[in-house]
């Protein structure tokens, strides 16, 4: 198969209520057509975009914003793409004799991988999860392959040891933006030479010497300096030997179902060494500044904290270009572009990944954010005083629910003995989830900010009063246990009401 030129991306037309099909680039870009990623895991689907992003990065880099404007509003034409691809023509064959899409040729390894290895999340080795079993994926058309061979080496943890991971780190944060159907949401995260150049300085779009890691491969015990890796190559960057087995018989595929067509039942993976000095400027990640090791780094899901304590960081450029700055954060390339291309407008945010423990997937993480029209015009902070309002709620409920639950020496206090503090932390992540994105995504919340920030608040502390009641009521037959629920009740209530008090304009 040829992502180039054959059939491979899984759509339904429709806005993805028609029939399913496989689609060409060609009929994808140079062709009308309300198309929709269609897959069954939100993971895959979202790294199928990102995938076809990168291809259309490398291939149709726009010189400026009118370039790309234009390609949002026209078709490509068949020769122009034609043109556009010829300089990679063979480096996206997944069956190539000698240098297959985002593998090695020759592998030597004891045993094949299971193919479900690569549907990171499902159970094979020490990846288990929920209603899925060992050997539930066995076969995988080539699409599937192709999409899953990408996610590995771009989203998710490595191997395991000895193995090493993605540019971005081992579980890093995606974030895109979302335009109206496929084509549309695949150009506004392409990026436009100056803002590569921003990343990349002095960048020179040349895929003559630009080339990915299964073209120009990673030497043994390499030394590479991250400023040296070309935007192909970091784009497509393969950390790890990898080669897929296929099966002498056609079949049908496990994922999606398609019958009579080639199929992989395994891989074969080895270990090589090479060392990454520095960090690549990746565009779909968001970086952080680390304050401990004094450097920056890309974002992953660490807690079980929902997304949205997050949002400042996925869209709010902050302390990026001072030097002295104590924290700081960078969002995706496609998220600072739209802020200036698209401002008048909402914004549509895209955002998956994975939390882990080393190897291990403990839950897949993919949501969709609405933000009203003017989410960062006025340059006040505002959707950061939003994310702030939350955090902080949920540090007060969280703290007097500990103080109740372990009681006071001091004042001489008898505690509930029951952990109701991580309950009460789970039951506010639960019951404000829905509250965060009706606020962000109505038209009012920043054309009318005080009304809106005074009415977010007032709802996020009711919420925290009836969690707070709802876990301690019990309690409160046993005389006892009254004084510390009075105490702690109280003293949510003047932390809570800081929230609702000074609303700036």
């Amino acid at each position: 198969m040829d992502l180039l030129n054959d059939s491979w991306i899984p759509v339904r037309a429709t806005s993805g209520s028609g029939s399913f099909r496989l689609l060409t680039l060609e009929e994808l870009l140079c062709h009308e057509g309300d198309w929709r990623i269609s897959l069954p895991r939100d993971d895959l689907e979202l790294a199928c975009t990102q995938l076809l992003v990168c291809l259309l990065q490398i291939t149709f880099l726009p010189e400026d914003n009118r370039a790309l404007l234009e390609r949002l509003n026209k078709s490509l034409s068949p020769e122009a793409m034609a043109d556009a691809i010829r300089p990679c023509q063979d480096w996206f064959q997944l069956d190539h004799p000698t240098q297959p899409f985002m593998q090695t040729r020759g592998v030597k390894a004891a045993d094949v991988t299971p193919m479900q290895k690569l549907l990171i999340g499902l159970p094979e080795g020490n990846n288990h999860a929920f209603f899925n079993e060992v050997g539930e994926v066995q076969k995988v058309g080539p699409s599937i392959a192709a999409i899953v061979l990408f996610n590995q080496a771009s989203n998710c943890p490595s191997f395991g040891g000895g193995f090493k991971g993605s540019l971005r780190g081992g579980a890093p944060v995606t974030t895109l933006v979302m335009g109206g159907n496929l084509r549309e949401t695949l150009w506004r995260n392409v990026l436009t030479l100056p803002r590569i150049r921003e990343r990349l300085p002095d960048y020179e779009w040349d895929l003559s010497r630009d080339r990915p890691t299964w073209i120009k491969p990673i030497r043994e015990k390499e030394v590479i300096r991250a400023h040296e890796i070309g935007l192909a190559r970091g784009l497509f960057w393969q950390p790890a030997r990898v080669e897929l087995v296929k099966a002498n018989e056609e079949a049908a595929c496990d994922v999606i179902g398609v019958s009579r067509q080639p199929v992989y039942t395994g891989f074969r993976k080895s270990r090589f060494t090479f060392n990454l000095e520095g960090l690549w400027p990746h565009p779909h990640g968001v970086q952080i500044w680390d304050k401990a090791k004094k450097e920056w780094k890309f974002v992953s899901f660490t807690t079980t904290a929902p997304a949205w304590t997050l949002l400042t960081e996925f869209v709010i450029p902050r302390g990026v270009e001072d030097a002295n700055a104590k924290e700081g954060c960078a969002p995706a390339g496609p998220v600072v572009q739209a802020s200036d291309i698209f401002r008048e407008e909402p914004l549509y945010l895209l955002v998956g990944g994975y939390r882990t423990k080393q190897a291990s997937v403990l839950e897949r993480r993919h949501e969709l954010f609405t933000l009203a029209a003017g989410w960062d015009a006025d340059g006040k902070g505002r959707l950061k005083r939003l994310v702030d309002v939350g955090r902080q709620a949920k540090t007060a409920l969280r703290g007097k629910l500990y103080f109740a639950a372990q009681g006071s020496k001091e004042k001489g206090m008898k505690g509930i003995g029951a952990a109701i503090h991580e309950t009460g932390e789970k039951l506010y992540y639960a019951r404000t989830e829905v509250l965060f994105h009706e606020t962000l995504r109505e038209d009012m919340t920043f054309k009318d900010w005080k009304q809106a920030r005074r009415t977010f608040s007032e709802r996020i502390v009711k919420t925290c009063h009836r969690i707070f009641d709802e876990l301690t009521n019990p309690y409160c037959q046993k005389p006892e246990l009254i004084p510390i629920i009075a105490w702690a009740r109280r003293t949510l209530d003047n932390d809570l009401s800081k929230l609702t008090e000074s609303i700036e304009p």
